[in-house]
């Protein structure tokens, strides 16, 4: 397999396991900000464990690009997250 599957596959696990993290804490305790720091923590956790991957393979142009696009996954992740728990929120209100 190659680096992009695997790069790839990191935005894809972030994107699933954060979600899925917040959106089951906002439904077992409806805490916005309970539910959005713990996903948020975990999904920095895990792009800041790729980003040093990435960065110790590449070099130059691959390594800035490879960096950007995992923050703008994390930005995005982060948002959409948000969104969603504060839909959430208003339902059960």
């Amino acid at each position: 397999m190659s680096y992009d599957f695997y790069y790839w596959l990191i935005m894809g696990v972030a994107f699933v396991v954060t979600n899925a993290l917040g959106v089951g804490l906002m439904w077992r305790t409806q805490k916005l900000f309970l539910s959005f720091g713990a996903s948020s923590a975990l999904d920095l956790l895990i792009f800041a464990a790729a980003a040093f991957w990435w960065a110790s393979l590449f070099t130059g142009f691959a390594r800035t690009f490879g960096l950007v696009g995992f923050v703008i996954a994390f930005v995005n992740i982060e948002v959409l997250l948000l969104f969603a728990l504060f839909i959430m929120k208003k339902k059960s209100t």
